[in-house]
């Protein structure tokens, strides 16, 4: 499993552009997706980012918390 995601700031002819990128699996298996979003200095651009790395990190707490109760109940012998 490979958990992860984050923003950066690509510059282009002197402007600045917000970029999130994050894991995701596909075929089996894990890939890095960098998604353009568009001016750094765009408030909405930025808002779009924090939304987007939110739902990522929620979307991974859950997945996590799957995979431990599935681990401690193998380990217990439950399952």
């Amino acid at each position: 499993m490979q958990i992860g995601c984050g923003v950066y700031k690509h510059a282009v002819h002197g402007r600045s552009y917000l970029y999130v990128w994050h894991y995701e699996t596909t075929g089996g298996r894990r890939r890095q997706i960098k998604e353009y979003l568009g001016p750094a200095e765009d408030a909405d651009v930025r808002s779009e980012a924090v939304r987007r790395v939110d739902a990522y990190i929620r979307k991974a707490a859950r997945e996590l918390q799957i995979l431990r109760k599935e681990t401690l109940a193998a380990i217990a012998g439950k399952r």
